[in-house]
């Protein structure tokens, strides 16, 4: 079917997700899936071999020394962009969608037509996000449960309204990016970047369907990923996250061992109250659709274990080591 689209993640997290991402996206129509896994995972290769349309290349030692890079990049997001880029050359799919493992198409179907109208001109179709939140702090029975806040117009009124004297830990009403991520047209000789092609040529908004970014599968996937950027060591694209991310890092950092003033903020961080719920209804802000993705797995034969209990697990004994240093009482 055309137009083509194809996607590329590089991903370090739990075999579960990494599935739902590659499932997910062969369902809603991708012609190919490229998982890059940050590192060697005999789990997540078992589950992603039940899929014959996803690509899967482990970036171990010999991945990297073979690479143009001569070696393993320090920093995350320089692995992802150079991944990013050699699916970009070679892919046969006419754009490719660059976005992390937590992050999910909504509507595949909305999206290839918002493709196949692009301008000529348009070198990439921006998807804006949608992102989880608990209701009530209720976290749900699975790791996808929950409802998805927009970022707000009109912060500077909008943000007090809804957030009080958290405004500031938010990004227009969101925790994670407002950038969302980008269809990137190929064949353009375009740089591949995080959230757009480098130099952010000409390009169209997507209107028709959003990414669901969950910023955070569960309230300890949260924190462990505040609390690994808190500790990053120092280079210059630590500054890469805004102010508002920044506030989240250092304040989880000093109450990383209060416990009770920990929970505290990742809650109003990650919870929507009632109130709260109205206003971003009464905005135009809030999806409560919900995403369930156990139909689609259970399609491409996959049944991985979705609960809260056996994802945090997955996370202990991915960084053990890290949370024993940082937040043992976590680990």
């Amino acid at each position: 079917m055309k137009p083509s689209w194809a996607v590329v993640t590089t991903a370090d997290e739990p075999a579960a997700l990494v599935a739902t991402f590659a499932a997910h996206h062969l369902a809603q129509g991708a012609a190919a899936v490229h998982v890059f896994l940050d590192q060697p995972d005999a789990e997540a290769e078992a589950m992603l071999a039940h899929l014959p349309a996803c690509e899967v290349t482990v970036c171990d030692a010999s991945y990297w020394a073979a690479s143009k890079k001569r070696k393993r990049p320090e920093v995350h997001t320089a692995r992802q962009i150079y991944n990013a880029q050699q699916v970009y050359a070679k892919t046969e799919a006419e754009w490719v969608l660059h976005c992390d493992a937590d992050e999910f198409l909504l509507d595949g179907r909305a999206a290839r037509k918002a493709l196949a109208e692009a301008p000529d001109a348009a070198m990439y179709m921006r998807l804006l996000v949608a992102e989880r939140a608990y209701p009530d702090g209720v976290v749900g029975g699975d790791i996808f449960a929950g409802v998805f806040r927009y970022a707000l117009r009109d912060y500077s009124q909008t943000g007090p309204q809804v957030y009080g004297e958290m405004t500031d830990f938010f990004h227009f009403g969101l925790t994670g990016h407002k950038a969302g991520k980008a269809f990137v047209r190929t064949g353009a000789a375009l740089k591949m970047g995080l959230h757009a092609p480098k130099d952010k040529p000409p390009h169209k908004v997507i209107q028709t369907t959003r990414l669901l970014h969950f910023d955070g599968l569960t309230k300890l996937h949260f924190t462990l990923k505040l609390l690994r950027r808190a500790h990053e060591p120092l280079h210059k694209t630590n500054d890469r996250h805004g102010a508002a991310r920044s506030a989240q890092f250092s304040s989880l950092r000093e109450a990383i061992s209060d416990v009770p003033l920990r929970e505290t903020l990742v809650s109003v961080l990650k919870s929507l109250d009632r109130e709260q719920i109205a206003q971003l209804r009464d905005l135009g802000s809030l999806d409560e659709a919900g995403f369930d993705p156990r139909t689609i797995l259970a399609a491409a034969g996959l049944c991985p274990d979705l609960s809260v209990e056996a994802f945090d697990v997955a996370l202990r004994q991915r960084y053990g080591g890290f949370l024993q240093q940082y937040a043992p009482d976590l680990a």
